[in-house]
């Protein structure tokens, strides 16, 4: 009898381990069912604004890709790719009476897809994870900015002046006594500057000259001749009433 009790005890024993081993898996298996990338909403949400999401419903495949994600079949849903002009402010995945609301940069989820593994929230007494009832994605079309820089070029125009300088044979003499300056000119059209009465007297242009070939000696000596004459007449006449 002893030897039946001691086996008795420690069969209940051994039994009542593994149901607490079993209470605790059954607990701790429900702590991790639930996504901890997500946020869970009890009820249903049909739009962003219901999700407390901003944007508007995005569509597919022109705004993103997915994979998975058919109603009442599956499980999981998973957006590969978004169009680079648009910004995803979160994706809510409903199943059972709850859904969740996944926003990129929160909680673990990358920033950017693919985001992958999707899911509602688990529901009943066994915490499964239902088939998708419905989800759909919230965003917003990124705005672009265009800033416009107006580059002004101010030329500055240098002109420069070439002096062509001339060199004129004239000399100029300066001195300290009073001179007397002569000029002639003739029919030629050239000139003669003879400035005199200083050591560093100079002639301008004299070799310029142009020899014309007149010589006025036979018209004073003709002139003479015609005084001399006129003389004589007169004493002649003179003579002449005195007799």
């Amino acid at each position: 009898m002893t030897f039946i009790g001691r086996r008795s005890l420690r069969a209940a024993v051994a039994g009542a381990l593994l149901a607490t081993g079993f209470v605790l898996g059954t607990a701790t298996a429900h702590a991790a069912a639930e996504d901890p990338r997500a946020t869970r909403h009890e009820g249903n949400a049909s739009t962003c604004a219901d999700a407390k999401l901003a944007g508007s419903i995005l569509t597919s495949p022109d705004d993103y890709t997915y994979t998975r994600g058919k109603l009442e079949d599956d499980q999981y849903l998973d957006i590969l790719t978004v169009s680079p002009d648009i910004t995803v402010t979160g994706i809510v995945v409903k199943g059972g009476n709850a859904y969740n609301v996944y926003e990129p940069g929160k909680l673990g989820l990358p920033d950017s897809p693919p985001w992958t593994d999707l899911r509602a929230p688990v529901t009943g007494q066994n915490d499964n994870i239902p088939q998708l009832s419905h989800w759909f994605v919230c965003g917003t079309e990124k705005t672009t900015t265009t800033t416009t820089t107006a580059t002004s070029t101010t030329g500055t125009e240098t002109t420069t002046t070439t002096a062509s300088s001339a060199t004129s044979s004239t000399v100029v003499s300066t001195t300290s006594q009073s001179s007397v300056g002569t000029s002639s000119s003739s029919p030629a059209g050239g000139a003669v500057a003879t400035i005199s009465g200083g050591p560093k007297a100079t002639t301008q242009n004299a070799e310029e000259l142009a020899y014309t070939g007149f010589d006025g000696g036979w018209l004073i000596a003709l002139g003479a001749a015609l005084v001399l004459g006129g003389a004589a007449l007169v004493f002649v006449v003179r003579a002449r009433r005195k007799a």
